[in-house]
């Protein structure tokens, strides 16, 4: 092989490579991402061995999801049901809400950006741990999320 043939070839692997935005599922698993907005927090957590994530806003929730290159859905969460602030309670109704809309994601320079049907996003940063207060991989919680009645 002449020099010149080993560099076209070369160039050409180069450009494939540059070229190639394919996401890799197998990359979510057992990551960590934290959300953080004025009012709350939103952790996600990819769990590391079976297609179900984990996190918290005010409560913590679960659910499973399926992926297929950078498509991603999320089915319904189950969440435990304490209160919280108010603002933070909004966040939180508004995340539940936007997370079955989600259609694609973008995982790149540890950064996570989950895009629903409409355009609408949340960028997640990831991280190696989770703040102590977050729960652990593997905790369960029963009941499906509602929103609880107002007192007037």
């Amino acid at each position: 092989m002449t020099l010149k043939t080993f560099a076209s070839i070369a160039g050409l692997l180069a450009l494939t490579a540059c070229g190639d935005n394919a996401q890799n599922p197998e990359l979510l698993k057992g990551a960590n991402f934290i959300a953080e907005g004025p009012d709350a927090t939103i952790i996600l957590t990819f769990a590391p061995d079976e297609m179900r994530v984990n996190g918290k806003v005010v409560n913590l929730y679960n659910g499973a999801y399926t992926v297929e290159g950078d498509t991603i859905k999320f089915d319904g969460f189950a969440s435990t049901m304490m209160m919280g602030e108010p603002n933070a309670m909004a966040v939180e109704q508004e995340y539940f809400q936007f997370m079955p809309m989600v259609k694609k994601y973008e995982l790149a320079d540890g950064k996570l950006t989950l895009i629903a049907n409409d355009g609408k996003e949340i960028v997640f940063t990831q991280v190696d741990v989770i703040p102590t207060d977050a729960p652990a991989e593997g905790d369960a919680v029963a009941e499906p999320a509602v929103e609880a009645p107002v007192a007037e």
